[in-house]
């Protein structure tokens, strides 16, 4: 049996057929068409976990909320407790109680209120605290720093002592740690300079905090504070060294007094 031969082997075309363009004629438009469905690809990937992670917080909200105007106390405290935790690991959580400040329940109107006037007295603490220590920054700039030392403290210029003693702050908050190694070849006393607001103490002054600590040992603070101003001495009161603490666990290393430029 005879067959046809095909257009492709006599070389036919149909008419009024336009032959098509070949891919690699216009390779820039393709590769660009190609770059935006990627693009549009990643945008879609990318924001649908975090509206998914958002409706998620939302739920467990609205049902914590729920279990506020529950029968049994026990309940109610443990959801309030979990709304606390919430609002402290998101700020965003308060914007999703405030749907519920007026509740028909009144014991979870009341709650959601309470836990929404902790949260921006929280807040204003943070703010405040932000100022004091920026306040406190721009006094602290006036004295000489000798070292900026990694290990959590700035050592100061001695001369500054009485620089340091007038400067007013506020009682410190923030604890921390820190020990005190003494590698000098003298006994030294430890000091700190009160802060202004201990005035039964002698705000600004010095106050006894270690009495005597010798070559080779190490004085361990178990609780201090940052923007505490600490200053070594030897046993004849003379400064040897000032130093103050930051809002990491600190360790001063003293091996002597700075030597005079």
């Amino acid at each position: 049996q005879n067959k046809t031969p095909s257009r492709k082997h006599t070389g036919q075309t149909r008419p009024n057929q336009a032959k098509p363009n070949h891919p690699m004629k216009y390779p820039h438009t393709i590769m660009s068409v190609k770059i935006v469905h990627l693009l549009m690809l990643c945008v879609l990937c990318c924001t649908a976990p975090i509206h998914a992670d958002d409706q998620q917080a939302s739920d467990k909200v609205a049902a914590a909320v729920t279990l506020l105007g529950d029968e049994r106390s026990e309940v109610r405290n443990e959801a309030h407790a979990t709304l606390e935790r919430m609002l402290e690991a998101s700020e965003n959580i308060a914007e999703q109680l405030e749907a519920f400040k007026n509740h028909d329940d009144p014991e979870i109107a009341t709650r959601v209120s309470a836990l929404l006037k902790k949260q921006q007295e929280a807040l204003l603490a943070q703010q405040k605290k932000a100022a004091l220590l920026l306040a406190l920054k721009k006094q602290n700039a006036k004295l000489t720093v000798l070292e900026k030392q990694a290990d959590g403290v700035l050592r100061l210029d001695p001369a500054d002592e009485n620089m340091a003693r007038s400067i007013d702050k506020d009682d410190a908050k923030h604890e921390i740690k820190m020990k005190i190694t003494n590698q000098s070849k003298q006994a030294i006393s430890i000091s700190t300079i009160c802060s202004h607001s201990h005035k039964k103490e002698g705000g600004g002054n010095r106050k006894n905090h270690f009495k005597k600590l010798d070559p080779g040992q190490t004085h361990k603070c178990a609780k201090t504070y940052e923007n505490r101003y600490y200053v070594l001495a030897d046993m004849d009161k003379k400064i040897l060294g000032l130093y103050l603490t930051g809002d990491k666990d600190a360790k001063i290393v003293f091996r002597g007094a700075p030597e005079k430029p």
